[in-house]
């Protein structure tokens, strides 16, 4: 196997200031949903604004850094044509060569793990109610699988706001009468509904195309997992502050 570890920058040149301009407004937004979220499962308020800093910075800086987990080798076949010449005169042979195409599979530290290790973090926190997030995660990777679509050159695209609204809905649903817990299950259920049914179940669809990389969680952007689990605390929030 090469390496392990993958920096990959999606913006170069004078694209790179707006992308680390945005990437920055994108984090400030994101403290204080994340502090609210911490508060919302017990955490004390200082340490829900420094575990809120770190989480958000943390998503910005390590959003280049992916981590290969596995490398899969396909075979190819390629038709190729020797060139025979007969009294000066070009014959076309026409052959097959056996090539082989490795695709790296890797993990996005910013965009997937670090939303990952927060939501299994809350979920050890709220062992309590894990059945009914737990039937919000099904319902979500179920939502995620169908909305989503593998476009080669470009990877798995759904449109943003379609996991986050489904997470508010059936968590108002599974809660209602516990308001508090409506943004917690919905960040919980969008980032693993969408983590496993957008990205995991198409993966080998996207392996299919014989990519160099396939990144879960983003090639060194903020992916839709870090947008989907923050557009559904936004919401979560906003649900509550209407009923």
């Amino acid at each position: 196997m090469g390496k392990r570890i993958v920096i990959f920058y999606p913006f170069r040149g004078i694209l790179f200031p707006v992308y680390l301009f945005m990437g920055l407004i994108l984090v400030l937004i994101s403290i204080g949903y994340f502090k609210d979220l911490l508060l919302f499962v017990g955490v004390s308020r200082k340490l829900s604004y420094l575990f809120a800093f770190e989480i958000s910075f943390l998503s910005l800086l390590l959003s280049p850094v992916n981590f290969v987990i596995k490398e899969v080798k396909k075979r190819a076949i390629a038709p190729r044509y020797d060139v025979v010449y007969v009294f000066g005169i070009p014959f076309y042979v026409p052959r097959v060569d056996i090539e082989y195409f490795t695709t790296q599979v890797a993990i996005n530290f910013g965009g997937a793990l670090i939303p990952l290790m927060l939501s299994i973090s809350l979920l050890f926190l709220l062992y309590k109610y894990l059945l009914p997030i737990f039937i919000n995660i099904i319902l979500l990777i179920i939502i995620s699988k169908y909305f989503s679509k593998v476009i080669e050159g470009v990877g798995v695209v759904m449109h943003p706001f379609i996991p986050p609204l489904f997470s508010v809905l059936f968590s108002y649903l599974l809660f209602f009468k516990m308001p508090q817990l409506i943004p917690v299950s919905a960040y919980i259920s969008s980032v693993l509904g969408t983590l496993i049914g957008a990205d995991l179940l198409n993966l080998r669809k996207i392996i299919d195309a014989s990519p160099q990389i396939v990144s879960i969680g983003g090639m060194g952007s903020f992916d839709g997992i870090f947008l989907s689990g923050l557009f559904s605390v936004l919401l979560g929030e906003l649900l509550i502050s209407i009923f």
